[in-house]
């Protein structure tokens, strides 16, 4: 079996072992297959899990080399765009709601349960007024599960935000953020890739 390649290897492993594994496996190789190849809205080699329900296709962008683990849920709207850069990484049901533009940089992963939402109302009107506001996350960002990232908030490059966090302001490059709504409590020392020094503390 050594002399297998890494693929077909792991499939005679899987079918030797846990044989139901592989029907999981079909429904998952049909789900990209129809994402790719019939809607047009994912590039090459990218995974999509089954159950992944994507609305308003025509306004989805996904790159290559992502991960959409199982029961991701993504609606751009019919006037919102939903743009995923290559080799992203977004864990079981992650929901992102993109009616007023969602975009995620290269290799950025999403931790599971995670929501994205675009949609606000103006609480002071009386007909409660919808209102869009985009999100933009950078490159290499690492969100932890169960966050919120609210309308209109910005996160650089090589963040993480913590698992449970509400995002509902800007979080500067290669710093940590925590917390309910979320505060950075922690920079990185080494400068990023332009050169320019790590975030300061925000004060709560």
């Amino acid at each position: 079996m050594d002399h297998l390649p890494h693929k077909a290897r792991y499939l005679l492993q899987t079918a030797l072992g846990n044989p139901f594994e592989l029907l999981r496996l079909a429904r998952v190789a049909w789900t990209s297959f129809r994402y790719r190849w019939i809607h047009r809205c994912v590039g090459r080699n990218t995974v999509v899990g089954e159950g992944t329900v994507m609305i308003n296709g025509a306004n989805i962008e996904i790159g290559s080399d992502c991960l959409l683990k199982d029961r991701v849920y993504l609606r751009a709207g019919l006037e919102g765009k939903i743009l995923i850069d290559d080799s992203a990484a977004l864990n079981s049901f992650v929901q992102m709601y993109g009616h007023g533009g969602i975009k995620v940089g290269k290799h950025t992963q999403i931790g599971p349960n995670t929501v994205m939402t675009t949609t606000g109302h103006d609480y002071e009107a009386t007909d409660l007024e919808t209102e869009f506001s985009g999100i933009n996350i950078g490159e290499r960002v690492w969100i932890g599960a169960n966050c919120t990232i609210l309308g209109g908030v910005t996160i650089g490059d090589h963040a993480v935000i913590g698992a449970g966090a509400v995002v509902t302001r800007d979080i500067p490059p290669r710093c940590v953020a925590v917390g309910i709504p979320a505060r950075v409590v922690r920079e990185f020392d080494e400068p990023d890739v332009t050169g320019q020094t790590s975030c300061e503390t925000q004060e709560s």
